[in-house]
């Protein structure tokens, strides 16, 4: 993108990329703008909710069993309508039967629930300067200093060693105090930090979060504040110091999603990246009206730290989904049958994408760059300089995408991440292609992605739930 003026935002954009065919809120009529304001105030609201992996899964959970379907595990009895299998609380795959036989080959949707955020590290509780401080831990590729002087609020779940658990969430209700990473003043920040690289400015061990100042009562000594926090920690969820090891406590900005604009056009919030997709693939799979080949939506955990562990899309966990859809559609399954069917399937990895941004557009490459309110990206390569770490789409599924979005009167564009040198990044898909799976990466462009308050349109988020619909109901 060129200025007429001067390059530096002063003067006409000349955009490369655009087409002159104005996007989608030109196209929509005043049936469609309805239904899109209600799509958006749903996701809104699973946004405000889902703050964490296990909450995703649980309001995921929530929506199947509104819809009817049935737990897969087991694999008892054929299930006529579709089900769920859940893992850990954290991975969750859903079914939803076609016409045709899984042999065939599934429909599939891979997205993840995962965000970046700060962990609570598993000894944590400390006194400093008068302050009690809870040590954390980056989980993810964030930039530190988005999450010093803002509103922070605690996730999370326990397991305590005689087998109870405890959900902790804390700075959400409107009177709810609220948690924070304290900043020091610019008067005194030369040294600290200006004169540093950003990198070294905002050391991840100086990431503390202010937890309580009053000291327990009662307590001679030392350490009175850590004292008054162990007691809240206990008194508040029956969480003991020793307990914190086992637990999965989380920082995440406090607040509820929120519309952005004079117009409310754009939504604003902690987790677009994913969950923007895990709610379009759920509305889409659970609202699909007999699919001709059976359908398949797997919420993955740990993508933002290379899909690795039990509930990563690194695991086996796709080959189980499979598995069990075989059983509960009344067939017995077998290593071969199931790895065959899913050489056959086709899927969309579904993660958003990098939108081109007004203020950085130094950062992207004119033609391949995604526009806000332009639909879904479709991009047939990630990674890094050279497509290294990438899983690239072959011509006859590119072909196949255009023709069933097309067909559906789906607005979309095809995209790449930024400019060749500038990173990079992945996603899923490698995991899915190991299967043999055909795969691109499709979703909503975003900007501020990985931080603490990303910026999506309304209109990307409605039509890239057009596209997904579209690509399950595909034969």
């Amino acid at each position: 993108m060129k200025d007429k003026e001067d390059g530096n935002g002063n003067g006409e954009s000349q955009d490369k990329n655009d087409d002159g065919r104005g996007g989608i809120w030109d196209s929509l009529d005043d049936a469609s703008r309805t239904e899109l304001e209600a799509f958006a105030l749903d996701y809104r609201e699973f946004l405000s909710a889902s703050k964490t992996e296990r909450a995703v899964v649980a309001n995921a959970l929530a929506m199947a069993g509104r819809a009817g379907l049935a737990c897969l595990e087991g694999g008892g009895a054929p299930a006529a309508g579709g089900g769920w299998l859940d893992f850990h609380g954290k991975l969750l795959g859903l079914w939803v039967p076609g016409s045709q036989p899984p042999t065939g080959g599934f429909n599939i949707i891979v997205v993840h629930g995962d965000a970046p955020r700060l962990d609570i590290k598993p000894r944590c509780v400390m006194e400093e300067a008068g302050f009690g401080l809870l040590k954390s831990n980056l989980y993810g590729g964030l930039k530190k200093y988005q999450w010093l002087a803002r509103p922070l609020a605690l996730w999370g779940f326990c397991a305590l060693k005689d087998g109870r658990t405890v959900d902790v969430r804390f700075g959400e209700e409107p009177d709810d105090p609220v948690l924070t990473i304290t900043d020091i003043l610019p008067h005194l920040d030369r040294k600290i930090q200006r004169e540093k690289k950003v990198q070294d400015a905002f050391p991840a061990e100086r990431l503390n979060v202010l937890a309580n100042s009053v000291p327990a009562a009662g307590v001679k000594g030392r350490s009175r504040v850590k004292k008054a926090l162990l007691d809240i920690l206990l008194k508040r969820w029956g969480i003991g110091e020793d307990d914190l090891v086992s637990s999965e406590l989380e920082i995440v900005p406090a607040g509820p999603a929120r519309e952005v604009g004079l117009d409310g056009s754009l939504l604003g919030g902690y987790g677009h990246d994913d969950r923007l997709n895990v709610f379009c693939a759920l509305r889409s799979a659970l609202a699909v009206k007999k699919p001709k080949r059976p359908v398949l939506v797997v919420v993955f955990d740990r993508e933002e730290i290379g899909s690795y562990g039990t509930t990563g899309a690194e695991s086996n966990f796709i080959t189980r989904l499979a598995a069990r859809a075989f059983k509960a559609s009344g067939l017995e399954p077998n290593w071969h049958e199931v790895t065959e069917a899913l050489a056959r399937s086709r899927a969309l990895s579904a993660d958003v994408e990098a939108a081109a941004d007004p203020v950085f557009k130094e950062a992207t490459e004119d033609l391949n760059s995604a526009r806000m309110g332009r639909g879904p990206c479709v991009v047939r390569y990630t990674g890094g300089a050279g497509k290294y770490g990438a899983s690239e789409a072959r011509a006859e599924y590119m072909a196949f995408i255009r023709r069933t979005f097309d067909g559906a009167g789906v607005v979309w564009q095809s995209t790449l991440l930024g400019k060749q040198e500038e990173g990079g990044g992945g996603t899923v898909a490698l995991h899915l292609a190991y299967h043999g799976v055909s795969i691109v990466d499709c979703g909503a462009p975003v900007l501020s992605m990985h931080s603490p308050f990303e910026i999506c349109s309304k209109a990307d988020l409605w039509m890239n739930h057009k596209a997904q619909s579209a690509f399950l109901a595909s034969e």
